[in-house]
């Protein structure tokens, strides 16, 4: 009679925890798009952000991890929409803290800037240094036709001088290979400079130029949607990042990717 009593009890306790839905495994839809050198997912090595990015995930089993390609728009998107995504490719500005759940930065990279044509004389006439233009100048220079990528931060000076009223012509490009597109369109002559980073002019067509007072580093961070599902991915990162110190990975890897004389030539112009 007791042997039945005991047998009874474990299987009530056995059917009450097949009755418990078992916890299900959370994706993360990680969201990215082509940016040579810190996104090129064809080519080896994959860019620093690629290798950022499985450098943090290794750490999180717990979690499933899609990578999805998209522009950058759709980023911005997908996260209002709250999808269960993050992205470690939108730099961290006022507006879109509203909506994006914002971890703290990864490390300090170099600054945007603009590009041209390798001693396009357009160009030139507003060099204040090796190196370094007048944005502001540019931009009241109505013969020109400025290229870049529709709500991209750039940095702090140059999103507040696009954003007052300027004479040159702008022209804006959301497509998944915009920065490519851009490159082309300068190639061809359609247009006379774009905004990007040192590491686009990688040729000896185009030059890469800093913006006079605008060499405020940027931070790229991990950023996921406003939500409890981003709150706790983004406490999760954090939290990963000092355990197993990271940060420190993170910047060895980014310096792989940048020569010593891009270093030194940003350095002297601060």
């Amino acid at each position: 009679m007791r042997i039945c009593t005991v047998l009874l009890i474990v299987l009530s306790s056995l059917s009450a925890l097949a009755q418990v839905p078992a916890k299900t495994t959370q994706t993360i839809y990680w969201l990215f798009f082509e940016l040579p050198p810190a996104v090129e997912f064809r080519a080896s090595p994959p860019g620093y952000m690629v290798e950022i990015h499985r450098l943090l995930t290794a750490h999180m089993p717990e979690y499933k991890h899609q990578v999805v390609e998209v522009p950058f728009l759709r980023i911005l998107q997908q996260m209002k929409k709250k999808m269960k995504v993050c992205s470690l490719m939108v730099l961290k500005n006022p507006e879109r803290s509203k909506f994006i759940e914002f971890g703290t930065p990864l490390l300090q990279g170099y600054p945007a800037g603009v590009i041209a044509r390798k001693d396009d004389p357009k160009i030139l006439k507003y060099v204040v240094k090796p190196g370094l233009v007048d944005f502001d100048r540019i931009l009241k220079d109505e013969s020109l036709t400025l290229g870049l990528v529709a709500e991209r931060f750039y940095g702090k000076k140059i999103n507040a001088s696009l954003a007052h009223k300027n004479e040159v012509k702008l022209v804006e490009k959301k497509s998944l290979n915009v920065d490519h597109e851009l490159k082309a369109l300068l190639g061809l002559g359609r247009i006379d400079v774009y905004l990007g980073y040192p590491f686009e002019a990688d040729s000896d067509k185009f030059t890469f130029y800093f913006v006079k007072d605008g060499l405020e580093v940027l931070d790229p961070r991990v950023g996921c949607e406003r939500s409890e599902f981003g709150k706790e991915v983004i406490a999760k990162t954090e939290s990963l990042r000092k355990q197993h110190k990271l940060d420190e990975e993170f910047i060895k890897v980014y310096n792989r990717y940048y020569s010593l004389d891009a270093q030194k030539k940003y350095k002297s112009l601060q």
